[in-house]
């Protein structure tokens, strides 16, 4: 089939997609997040009735590496589906992933425990969550070249950063469903079918999605717009770019796992640590819009640099502000907000140019293997490495280092860009000089 004859059957090219095209493409990443926080929200609950150990933080421990593989699964679902991708369109592996997604869901709330079926309880729920992370991992790649080829080029970034947003929108329903749960629920309930009713819900909203999905143009073959399009890949902006990446992820990966940090180390109420991890994911979602709307106005890495700057700054003190003794909850949950702001406003525009750096025909396999390793290192080995950390010296400000980090690791890329990196897509000549 020629590319005429495809773009016939598809949306005209770079016209504004559709709500419910929008609701179908990030509807994805919405479920991994609401997955995975779901499962790092009822941790303590799961690793009761399925990993039974000597001690409460040892099983706690292998639930959280139980999380740990499935994002270590998302390598070779970014691999695969990355590549199938850009071999035979976004819209059909859209469908796989997504149809993956729902069928892990459903599984692991349908797994019986450790007290009815054995050994292989953990068994499968390491297999659910190994098939979770495949197809998570590849689903970011071609939901992404999705919405760059649709976007318009001036609003690219924008739209880009709405595969960012959908991830927040996971957090704050699945923290909306946990604080429901635990409010209603006694801890025995919450260990018996709690926790199930939460991965149930999140398989639910599969079908429509689905449909939506179906319902879907192909963008593989529009031609592409825009004042700078790349042809082919400079592996060195590749490079600097994916700091970048590693960097607001490392963000965020601390950011969720401040719930299980608030319960286990703070000693706080379950039902606080579902408030802050809500009014932290409501902040992020408004600062990934504003990034995405700064970065399309006044250039990707002008914007990295300057609040990537200010957050290697101010990230320590303000969270042992936040954490400081006799403080009040909603301290923390200040602190964490706007830590988090700064962190997503920087992501947005990071991962913006992160697509923009890639060639179209190989852009869903560039996209989604660069993001699916960095996300299964920094998703995976956060949580179990700040838990050992301070598990073992009582340090408390453990997270406020890796925002730190964080911020750093975004600054270096934002530098590396200038000297590397093109100019947008869909900037002119005097954006993409602050840009680049």
């Amino acid at each position: 089939m020629g590319e005429g004859s495809l773009h016939d059957q598809s949306h005209a090219p770079h016209q504004m997609p559709t709500r419910k095209q929008f609701v179908a493409v990030i509807s994805g990443n919405a479920l991994e997040f609401y997955d995975f926080l779901s499962f790092s929200f009822f941790a303590v609950n799961l690793s009761r009735v399925m990993f039974p150990a000597d001690g409460a933080h040892t099983a706690l421990l292998l639930t959280l590496m139980t999380a740990g593989a499935g994002f270590g699964a998302r390598p070779l679902g970014a691999i695969l589906f990355g590549l199938l991708g850009d071999r035979i369109g976004r819209r059909p592996t859209m469908l796989a992933t997504f149809a993956l997604m729902g069928v892990s869901a459903l599984g692991l709330a349908l797994t019986p425990g450790h007290a009815a079926i054995g050994i292989w309880a953990p068994v499968l729920v390491v297999a659910f969550r190994l098939l979770q992370g495949l197809a998570a991992g590849g689903d970011v790649g071609p939901t992404t070249a999705f919405l760059a080829e649709s976007a318009p080029p001036e609003r690219r970034g924008l739209l880009i950063a709405l595969q960012l947003v959908a991830m927040r929108i996971g957090v704050l329903a699945s923290g909306m469903v946990g604080l429901v749960l635990a409010s209603l629920l006694t801890p025995a309930q919450l260990d018996a079918y709690g926790w199930r009713i939460a991965f149930a819900l999140g398989a639910a909203i599969v079908p429509l999605a689905f449909i939506l999905r179906r319902r879907l143009g192909e963008t593989l073959h529009l031609p592409e717009q825009g004042a700078h399009v790349v042809r082919e890949l400079d592996l060195r902006a590749y490079v600097a770019a994916m700091l970048g990446v590693f960097g607001f992820l490392l963000a965020g990966a601390t950011g969720d796992f401040l719930f299980v940090y608030a319960v286990t180390f703070l000693k706080l109420p379950v039902t606080n640590s579902y408030l802050l991890q809500m009014a932290a994911a409501a902040t992020q979602i408004v600062g990934l819009l504003a990034g995405g709307w700064l970065g399309d106005r006044i250039g990707r890495q002008r914007v990295n640099l300057a609040v990537a700057l200010l957050a290697a700054a101010v990230s320590l003190p303000l969270f042992r502000w936040g954490i400081a003794a006799g403080a009040a909850p909603g301290q923390l949950a200040l602190a964490a907000a706007l830590l988090l702001l700064l962190a997503t406003v920087s992501a947005a525009v990071a991962y913006a140019a992160f697509v923009e750096i890639t060639p179209k025909r190989h852009r869903a396999g560039l996209v989604g293997i660069g993001y699916g390793v960095v996300v299964a290192i920094t998703f995976g080995l956060t949580p179990v490495l700040l838990t050992r950390y301070m598990a073992r010296t009582g340090d408390l400000a453990a997270p406020g280092y890796a925002f730190v980090l964080a911020a750093v690791l975004l600054v270096i890329s934002a530098l590396l860009m200038q000297r590397f990196g093109p100019r947008p897509m869909g900037q002119g000549a005097g954006a993409g000089r602050g840009a680049a």
